[in-house]
């Protein structure tokens, strides 16, 4: 099963794929090669136009689509990319970095995520109530309008997709801009969803920098903003689209802490604490990054976490033996090795050292790294590195623990292993995180509501669950007399 490459990638605009009027453009590599293999077309300011005139002219006739009309396209999307499933793995893989096992893994997130927006009219119905003698009241859920999509490139098909649906299915039109650090996939990606049959300007394509997303989530006729990004772009793009009075849901990073109790079973917490530090390289926003161990298993569970980090095979995540593979770039690759060696500076002892794993012709490998003697609340225990790297620190009891847990401006996921009940109940009524895990990994199934919390989310409704739905969607109050 080969990739789809696109040396091109070119922009959806109303219905048309098109290059674009813009002359900025971005390489792109495979991160496991460092191989040119496409070059990225920016959308000018205008093209950005076109896109949301576009998704404003198809608005009035899409929203006007019964409910369960908008589903069955929904339901085709799901169709054509299970039908495409293995190829949009491999594209993801190469555009991405991740290992296939990582991109199907991401591929089925997908479905689950079409799926939930599919149950739409199970949630969507009216509210009503007698008023009076012969007065009634209904409340109706009514779309919100044209809406702008800002998708990371760690999840480059998932993400747009669930923003995809969720959007369509509520009666919105949509213009995406995804990442242009690996643009194929979500262009794979957006390809098969558009043969689903949608409308011109249902669904739009953007590619471009910093510039687009600021054209694109401030122009007047964008009612809604999402995106999944960093905390300071997440920051500027919620004070940009807020201060417009458009709605947003801002998704940004985060540090998350994994706290291991005295009477934890350590080879759950070890094996817990690798896959959640290491999967996709450390690429995700619910990676655990900072361990936190009780004294009296501090020794032991360091050298676990070291012995099993050290049995990972770093490499091209097509190769099927790999199981940990590239991070997404080669300024990704540079940021977390000099965080590395900023901290070794400023006295963490690295007992796994990911540098130079690989030779820098290979591609941006970073090998599992182990920091600990890192001072908590230091700059290098609080930066997100996003990549594979993870702190380790001791504490004395398991409220010191919740305290150092809790010394972070984020709060996206915490997570505790414990044999014990009452300090599972401890920390989950302590921790500042909106996602909590106890002896497991704190990923919410697609009907579940994520909720970040602190600087890991701006806004008031989240992704996931029925989220959406309430972000999709506005009330329209009908009284009427009859």
């Amino acid at each position: 099963m080969n990739a789809q490459i696109e040396e091109h990638p070119r922009h959806l605009i109303g219905g048309e794929w098109r290059a674009g009027s813009g002359t900025a453009a971005q390489d792109v590599f495979d991160p496991a090669t460092g191989a040119r293999i496409a070059e990225v077309g920016f959308a000018s300011g205008p093209d950005v136009d076109d896109a949301v005139s576009a998704a404003e002219q198809a608005f009035g006739p899409w929203s006007a689509l019964s409910l369960n009309r908008r589903v069955q396209y929904v339901q085709r999307m799901k169709a054509l990319v299970q039908r495409d499933a293995e190829e949009l793995a491999h594209t993801v893989s190469l555009d991405q970095g991740k290992t296939l096992d990582e991109a199907r893994g991401e591929v089925g997130r997908l479905v689950e995520a079409i799926d939930c927006a599919a149950a739409a009219p199970m949630f969507f119905q009216s509210s009503s109530a007698t008023i009076a003698t012969g007065l009634d009241a209904r409340h109706v859920r009514i779309p919100v309008g044209v809406c702008a999509a800002v998708t990371p490139s760690n999840f480059p098909v998932m993400n747009p997709a669930q923003f995809t649906a969720w959007s369509l299915v509520c009666g919105n039109t949509l213009v995406l801009k995804v990442s242009e650090q690996d643009p194929l996939a979500s262009t794979h990606l957006v390809r098969i969803l558009q043969e689903a049959g949608l409308p011109a300007g249902v669904l739009n394509l953007v590619h471009g920098n910093a510039d687009t997303v600021l054209r694109l989530v401030t122009h007047p006729a964008v009612a809604a903003v999402s995106c999944i990004t960093s905390t300071p772009v997440a920051r500027a793009i919620y004070v940009a689209a807020a201060a417009e009075g458009k709605r947003v849901q801002a998704n940004g990073g985060a540090k998350n802490p994994i706290v291991v109790a005295d009477d934890a079973d350590l080879e759950a917490a070890a094996a817990g604490i690798v896959a959640s530090a290491y999967g996709m390289a450390g690429q995700r926003c619910l990676a655990g990054t900072r361990i936190i161990a009780q004294d009296g298993v501090y020794a032991e569970l360091l050298d676990r976490v070291v012995d099993l980090a050290s049995g990972l095979v770093v490499g091209s995540g097509r190769d099927e033996k790999t199981t940990m593979g590239p991070v997404v770039s080669a300024g990704s690759k540079q940021r977390v090795e000099e965080f590395v060696t900023s901290a070794v500076d400023g006295g963490a002892r690295a007992v796994l050292d990911g540098r130079g794993v690989l030779p820098a012709s290979d591609g941006y490998f970073v090998g599992p790294t182990v920091l600990v003697d890192i001072e908590p609340g230091s700059a290098a225990d609080c930066t997100e590195v996003f990549g594979p790297v993870v702190n380790v620190h001791r504490a004395g009891s398991l409220d010191d623990a919740i305290r150092m847990a809790n010394d972070t401006e984020f709060g996206n996921a915490a997570t505790i292993y414990t044999r014990s009940g009452s300090t599972a109940r401890a920390f989950e009524e302590g921790s500042t995180a909106g996602n909590v895990g106890i002896n497991a990994f704190p990923a919410p199934p697609m009907n579940m509501t994520m909720g970040g919390l602190g600087t890991s989310f701006f806004g008031d409704t989240h992704i996931c669950g029925d989220g959406p739905l309430h972000f999709y969607t506005d009330h329209k109050l009908v009284v009427s007399r009859w």
